[in-house]
């Protein structure tokens, strides 16, 4: 079982200060949540970045949450996530995924899910680093991952295939606030001709500078908005506020009303990971 458990993040802040080890989500609000340092996985093929896992205890979510990098040439060994699916959105570079019996190539941009417990190896097979998100959901555990001998002893066969979103601007678009579009990636709620095998809804958002999504709640569900390009600035109606840059996430608990900014005066590209999946009547304004 070569990949660590160690989902490192380097800050967990509310705008009023640091997020107390003994304090609930519901009591903290939104916060800010850095990735952890990058650490070797696989034996040094590649490294990995936590945002959200067995580290953060404050953080009450159904999935884990890094970046993983891997140099152009390496991969990840052939192993299994044992009743976990993977979802892989790439931020840079090209990604060769084998699941199973099929093998797909990602670009920037690109989402592939992997379902529970297929064989999978991910390989970077461009000239740069690939560099790319992964949630797992349950949550990774060291005792889930089977690499090397311990494959053969499981004697395992599975025929996954793996859902490929393409390009994010071809999901579904939602009417929003000035400014803003949002595209669906992943939801088991809505695409209901797809068998989706998470908990979770994924949307890709794009803020043109002065783009805002006014004062809302999600009743039930949390809110991961991770920053892809740009800056985004997080608020509360009593008037606390974060920024967070490339790189970074706000973590929005259930029941809590926000309002998301774009910060600066240039294009914003967030992701959201909603959970459970996100669904037009969870979505109001109450205090």
């Amino acid at each position: 079982m070569e990949r660590i458990a160690l989902l490192l993040f380097a800050c967990l802040l509310l705008s009023a200060g640091c997020l107390a080890a003994d304090e609930s989500p519901a009591e903290a609000g939104v916060s800010l949540i850095a990735p952890g340092d990058p650490v070797p996985i696989f034996d040094g093929q590649a490294t990995y970045a936590g945002i959200i896992g067995s580290e953060t205890s404050q953080i009450q979510a159904n999935y884990s949450m890094g970046v993983v990098a891997i140099a152009p040439g390496n991969a990840t060994p052939p192993h299994r996530l044992i009743g976990t699916a993977e979802l892989v959105y790439v931020l840079a570079g090209t990604a060769e995924i084998r699941c199973d019996n099929e093998t797909v190539t990602a670009h920037e941009g690109e989402t592939v899910l992997l379902p529970e417990g297929v064989l999978q190896s991910i390989a970077s097979v461009g000239d740069a680093d690939l560099r790319y998100i992964t949630v797992s959901q349950p949550a990774y555990m060291p005792e889930i991952e089977i690499t090397g001998d311990d494959l053969a002893a499981l004697n395992l066969t599975t025929n996954g295939r793996p859902i490929v979103v393409a390009d994010p601007h071809e999901g579904i678009e939602w009417d929003l606030e000035s400014g803003v579009a949002a595209f669906t990636l992943i939801n088991p709620a809505l695409m209901n001709e797809t068998a989706i095998p998470v908990g979770y809804s994924v949307a890709y958002v794009v803020l043109l500078p002065g783009g805002y999504l006014g004062f809302d709640g999600i009743r039930g569900s949390s809110d991961l908005l991770y920053v892809i390009e740009g800056e985004i600035e997080v608020a509360t109606p009593d008037g606390d506020a974060i920024r967070v840059p490339a790189g970074s996430a706000a973590y929005v608990p259930p029941d809590t009303v926000k309002e998301t900014r774009n910060a600066l005066n240039s294009t914003t590209i967030i992701l959201s990971f909603i959970d459970p999946a996100w669904t037009p009547e969870k979505t109001g304004l109450w205090k």
